[in-house]
């Protein structure tokens, strides 16, 4: 009767991430010689694979806030003036105070989320891991290429 096109249904919701390529990469290719290996960036396997967790736990942290983030924000920010215009109607001065009552916590509260990104990042980075990781995007790159 009705003509479905499901690939839209049936189509898997994986959005690959940095971490399950950087997996991907190195267990496809464990055996290619050309493959880069952790041991000539000087870090271990186990320690780039801990660095590698922590760095999709971060990321996955930020995408995270950017997803929930302005809800929390605006529910702040709208609070106080339904509660001021609910208690006082009539009083336009409170009403506006209480938009800048809203908008100042939003402010301190999206600096303080930025802060706190920039030092979780500053703490987690590790040149050695990162130069790890362009090396290995950019053998898969060339393989693909060739």
């Amino acid at each position: 009767m009705f003509n479905i096109d499901r690939r839209y249904i049936d189509a898997p919701q994986f959005e690959e991430t940095l971490q399950s390529r950087i997996i991907t990469i190195r267990s496809k290719n464990r055996n290619d010689p050309t493959l880069p290996k952790a041991e000539q960036f000087g870090i271990s396997d186990e320690d780039f694979e801990n660095y590698i967790d922590k760095k999709q736990d971060l990321m996955e942290w930020q995408k995270d806030m950017k997803r929930r983030g302005p809800l929390w924000l605006v529910l702040l920010f709208c609070i106080p003036p339904v509660l001021i215009t609910w208690k006082n109607p009539d009083n336009d001065t409170l009403f506006w105070l209480s938009f800048l009552a809203g908008l100042v916590p939003c402010v301190l509260l999206w600096l303080l989320y930025k802060l706190v990104a920039k030092q979780r990042e500053k703490r987690l980075y590790d040149q050695r891991c990162e130069q790890y990781i362009e090396a290995l995007l950019a053998w898969e790159e060339n393989k693909v290429e060739s």
